[in-house]
């Protein structure tokens, strides 16, 4: 959100936060001894409770125009589709790094995203080892 956010300032644009859940996602959501109970809806709010309060907070810091969506289904597959329809001019996208077994098993949206998307993708790896000033 810093480096889209920094971006927009510099530009005088806007930033869509945009985040894809999958629901049931299994391999986060039964954990032993969590509440394993799968609640779409749930975790929409939670989302979109989030996104909200980052967007707000990002508003009052740098006085730049945030919007908020939140969708289900295939990450990558979504994101393109929204940037698409969207028409952005640019997709800002954290990395987790996955690299090896669980890349293979798990794939990389950013990879699919950077391969499949219609405008330039910016790519951030995360966490970040130094916080932007």
């Amino acid at each position: 959100m810093e480096y889209a956010a920094a971006l927009a300032k510099s530009l005088h644009s806007v930033v869509t936060l945009f985040h894809v859940y999958q629901f049931p996602d299994l391999m986060e959501s039964i954990v032993p001894g969590a509440d394993n109970t799968l609640d779409a809806e749930k975790d929409r709010a939670f989302a979109q409770e989030w996104l909200e309060k980052i967007g707000g907070e990002t508003r009052k810091r740098t006085d730049i125009e945030v919007h908020v969506v939140v969708v289900q289904g295939s990450p990558a597959r979504e994101i393109m589709l929204f940037s698409r329809k969207g028409g952005f001019d640019m997709i800002v996208m954290g990395t987790h790094g996955r690299t090896g077994l669980e890349r293979l098993l798990m794939g990389s949206v950013a990879e699919a995203v950077v391969r499949g998307a219609c405008c330039p993708v910016l790519t951030i790896h995360l966490p970040l080892a130094h916080p932007l000033a």
